[in-house]
């Protein structure tokens, strides 16, 4: 074959891959071959979808024209999944859904639009603004997402809020949500005159409040008030505190009326506790102390709930641990402690409990109490009252045996009673004196749900979000379920059953067993010999602090022989313990670095072998054939 030919051959074979590269990557196929289907949407997502009865328009602005500094190719990254996943909802909508991919050049009219619509741009060192954000639109009503957060994405929740958006956008009113709390979910409000002279900025709302705030219509309601509002959906209770009759009276009445409850309640709130003995160290002697104890005694009696307001849990097998020490009041309810065949405990990762109490239900009631969150049979209870002078190591001597597993939280569900058998308190007098017109009537039982866990901390920030900044934006990651297990169960209680399911989707980020051992092994080896190396050292230092005091005198320290080969002696301990702990990182990180090496070696290869393969393989039978 002539030289010329050979050379048109290869043209046309580059010219032939890139026509099939850019037609296979017109196809709209995609073959997910992730475990859990990371990178496909869910069936809860294709119901929502399904569910649209008007065209939604998706005006995704992504900026792509500004150049971004190397520092930021991640972003870049993460944009691209993004655009990725709204062509997957866009394919999925079969008309249904519209997708407009926006690029806000500087100074332009998209990026007007884009700003208009709510979506928050980013400012760079270099003085231009980058968007990545999302509007949805369905005839007259809109919903944005300002910006998209990565850690989001980490998590498993990007799919999520894209479906929630959608799902939104489509709801002419959000669901009622009563918010009744002792706790301070909204952070208290600085004046502009204090913000500018002290330099203070506005602290963020708790991330429950938050999230409670964008899914639903919220309304907070005063522990003084005497009523519920009479068209709430569902009524969330955290740290229930000097409620009055009136109140506990018509939350009854809603419960009755089938409407769902979420209850915490709590022996021992860790935040009020500590805000108390800050309070006391301030010398704010005239303030009212917070309350640490919350309960509804009325309503729990009524439905059969028995709950110890003195007494806290302790568990030396959940228990959290810190620094080396136990906190065997603060648990850990990992898979054997949770009751994961409830949808809305789909997902939900470890969850921390503090200083919560136990539920049990009375033989005398007739409802269903089904665990959702329990102890092991080595749980104990404490005085309530000793956590507040007793640090965790001693916590444990005051451990009282309790008999099996203990419920911390649980779906209480049936025919409830009215705690209120002669109707509302006081209804007479009121009616007698004001004039009132027929009063509601009044409901003796009726079916309902409830779900109440025996702690309050556990929906608190500091123990389940970490807060932090990108871009002069604030961003949010969850390190434990927590969060998730309310957002769930409130949805599951009240809101779509869609978007449990979706929030329940595994988080891309995957453990390397392999790698995690490997860790694991030479960490053991190491601290097994840091341990033998710091007895000697300390050992050593002793004998030299004995020499030190033997050398006082004029106030001068005389550098005897013994000294000095005391010093020399540790000094060669600790030149000995640094070179065996840099010997075994340095093995570490090379067998590692070797893994690396050979998965990415896979990765490379695979597909040129395949395809060296298939040409052999056509070869031979081309031979044979001829």
């Amino acid at each position: 074959m002539k030289t010329s030919t050979k050379l048109h051959l290869i043209a046309l074979i580059a010219v032939n891959c890139l026509l099939a590269h850019y037609i296979i990557s017109s196809i709209p196929l995609r073959i997910d071959a992730t475990e859990e289907n990371l990178y496909s949407l869910t069936e809860n997502s294709e119901s929502i979808i399904d569910k649209i009865e008007d065209t939604v328009t998706l005006d995704f602005y992504y900026t792509k024209s500004v150049k971004l500094p190397p520092e930021l190719a991640p972003f870049k990254n993460f944009a691209n999944r993004v655009e990725q996943i709204l062509k997957q909802y866009e394919r999925a909508g079969n008309g249904k859904i519209v997708l407009n991919i926006i690029d806000p050049e500087p100074d332009s009219e998209e990026e007007e639009n884009a700003i208009a619509a709510g979506v928050h741009g980013q400012d760079l060192p270099t003085g231009d603004r980058i968007f990545l954000g999302l509007v949805a639109i369905q005839g007259d009503t809109e919903q944005n997402i300002r910006f998209f957060d990565q850690n989001r994405e980490i998590q498993g929740y990007l799919e999520f809020d894209i479906s929630t958006l959608i799902y939104e956008v489509q709801q002419l009113a959000k669901p009622k949500l009563g918010l009744i709390t002792g706790l301070p979910l909204q952070s208290p409000p600085i004046p502009p005159q204090m913000m500018m002279q002290m330099g203070r900025q506005q602290e963020p709302d708790q991330y429950i409040y938050t999230a409670l705030s964008q899914n639903y219509d919220l309304e907070v309601i005063e522990a003084a008030a005497e009523s519920l509002p009479s068209d709430l959906d569902i009524l969330a209770i955290i740290h229930p505190i000097g409620l009055t009759e009136g109140l506990v009276y018509t939350i009854d009445q809603h419960i009755l009326k089938g409407k769902p409850l979420f209850l915490a309640i709590d022996p021992s709130s860790r935040l009020m506790r500590e805000q108390s003995r800050q309070q006391q160290m301030g010398g704010m002697m005239g303030q009212p102390s917070p309350n640490v104890t919350s309960d509804i005694p009325q309503l729990l009696e009524a439905w059969g709930i028995e709950f110890d307001s003195q007494s806290a849990l302790a568990d030396p097998t959940l228990a959290y641990a810190q620094q080396g020490q136990s906190m065997p009041t603060v648990l850990v309810a990992r898979e054997g402690q949770k009751d994961s065949s409830l949808l809305p405990m789909n997902g939900v990762e470890d969850i921390w409990i503090l200083e919560a109490g136990s539920l049990r239900l009375s033989d005398e009631s007739s409802l269903t109490l089904q665990p959702i969150v329990k102890t092991t049979d080595r749980a104990g209870s404490i005085n309530a009252m000793m956590l507040s002078f007793m640090n965790p190591a001693s916590l444990m001597n005051q451990l009282e045996p309790l008999e099996g597993e203990q419920i911390i939280a649980g779906l209480l569900t049936g025919e409830f009673k009215t705690a209120f058998p002669d109707g509302k308190p006081g209804a007479g007098e009121t009616e007698e004196q004001e004039g009132e017109t027929e009063p509601a009537a009044h409901i003796s039982s009726g079916e309902s749900s409830v779900f109440i866990i025996a702690d309050s901390d556990w929906v608190l920030d500091p123990f389940s979000v970490q807060r932090s900044n990108f871009l002069g934006m604030q961003q949010i990651q969850l390190f434990n379920g927590n969060q998730t297990l309310a957002s769930n169960f409130i949805d599951y209680l009240g809101g779509s059953q869609d978007l449990i399911g979706i929030r329940s989707k595994k988080a891309i980020t995957r453990d390397f067993d392999v790698v995690e051992e490997m860790q694991a092994v030479a960490q053991e080896k190491f601290q097994a010999r840091q341990q033998e190396l710091d007895e000697q050292i300390q050992a050593v230092q002793q004998e030299l602090q004995n020499l030190l005091q033997q050398q006082t005198g004029s106030g001068l320290i005389v550098a005897s022989p013994e000294l000095q080969e005391a010093i020399e002696k540790q000094r060669e301990q600790e030149v000995s313990m640094r070179a065996e702990r840099r010997q075994i990182r340095r093995e570490l990180t090379k067998d590692i670095e070797r893994l690396g090496t050979r998965l990415a070696a896979i990765n490379v290869l695979w597909a040129p072998i395949i395809l060296i393969g298939i040409g052999l393989f056509y070869r031979s039978v081309r031979k044979r054939t001829l």
